[in-house]
């Protein structure tokens, strides 16, 4: 079974290469190089820049979709096609994700038929819509997500949940625009990033506890946490446990072997 999953991405592969080559073979440019002082436009200096992000390259988008950031991590000569080449490949690659995603995925109230058509048939996808796509992409192609904005200072991911994020699976690093992705030779752990992310004040849902008031209060004192006390209060209650747990209980799992 394997190698027959092997012998499909090869064969899936070596088609992609072959529509690169008749696309470069019919560019009527492409014997001709760009110079020193060829005027560069605003996505050449991009694409050249290799900006180092959190310790990732960043990876221009266009088009600015999720399911582009995936097509690249899928295959790598998406990086080198032409912008007609990538709109082609994101367009029909995204209604095959929709028709393969109406035929697996039902009975969910948050991928329903319609919910999943006006996502990956949106030109520029909300932020419920990117979210959508991202559910898609976790149960169909086992892709997690971390979508983060240095602007607002916000970052939710794919799962939902930290304490469901597996390593074993690969990840997309996204921002917010859906501009760019991250590439990292070695991926930073999440738990420590988003621990960093939360120092420099960006805000972070981490899960909340669903133990007992009273269980909480004993993995509190057996694992030495403190429950700050609100302001205004003369002790914590249950949901202050449920939230400094649900955190400690994230960051534990992210960062574990």
């Amino acid at each position: 079974m394997l190698l027959e999953e092997r012998r499909l991405k090869l064969n899936q592969q070596l088609t992609s290469m072959q529509q690169l080559l008749k696309a470069i073979e019919k560019n009527p440019n492409n014997t001709k190089c760009i110079s020193a002082n060829t005027p560069q436009t605003d996505e050449i200096r991009r694409l050249t820049s290799n900006e180092l992000v959190w310790g990732g390259r960043a990876v221009v988008l266009n088009p600015a979709r999720l399911t582009t950031a995936w097509l690249i991590t899928e295959d790598p000569l998406m990086l080198i096609a032409g912008p007609g080449y990538r709109a082609t490949e994101v367009r029909d690659k995204s209604f095959l994700l929709q028709e393969e995603a109406l035929s697996n995925l039902r009975g969910n109230r948050k991928l329903t038929k319609a919910k999943m058509g006006d996502a990956l048939s949106s030109l520029k996808p909300t932020e419920d819509q990117m979210k959508v796509i991202a559910r898609i992409l976790l149960a169909l192609k086992q892709y997690q997500t971390v979508c983060y904005d240095p602007v607002g200072k916000t970052v939710w991911t794919m799962p939902e949940d930290l304490r469901a994020w597996s390593k074993s699976l690969r990840t997309i690093w996204i921002d917010a625009k859906s501009e760019t992705m991250l590439d990292f030779n070695s991926p930073p752990s999440l738990g420590t990033w988003l621990s960093e992310r939360e120092r420099d004040g960006w805000k972070i849902d981490w899960p909340v506890s669903e133990d007992s008031y009273e269980d909480m209060k004993r993995i509190a004192l057996e694992q030495g946490i403190s429950i700050p006390v609100p302001e205004g209060k003369k002790r914590p209650v249950k949901d202050d446990y449920a939230k400094v747990l649900g955190r400690y209980y994230a960051i534990r799992h992210l960062t574990t072997d």
